[in-house]
């Protein structure tokens, strides 16, 4: 069974092919890179779920909830493109 990738890096363009990856620290202290591109190819013309969530915002409301600034039945959830509630 496929279950794809999961993976949490810093976005950045690669230079020499033009392409967005991800660029994700190792526990050695390098670094390997995601094909965002490449990832999607595998799966061409099946369905997947695509969720890109930015690292700070996911430390803000933590925060908040963690600061009782938020209540935890408030927290937003993910939209489809395009909607706005």
């Amino acid at each position: 069974m496929d279950l794809g990738v999961m993976v949490e890096g810093v976005v950045e363009l690669d230079p020499m092919s033009g392409r967005m990856v991800l660029r994700v620290q190792q526990p050695d202290g390098s670094n390997s890179f995601v094909d965002v591109q490449e990832q999607l190819e595998r799966y061409q013309g099946e369905e997947v779920r695509f969720i890109v969530t930015p690292q700070r915002s996911i430390s803000e409301l933590a925060r908040m909830v963690e600061s009782g600034e938020l209540p935890m039945d408030q927290v937003p959830t993910l939209k489809p493109p395009g909607t706005t509630h």
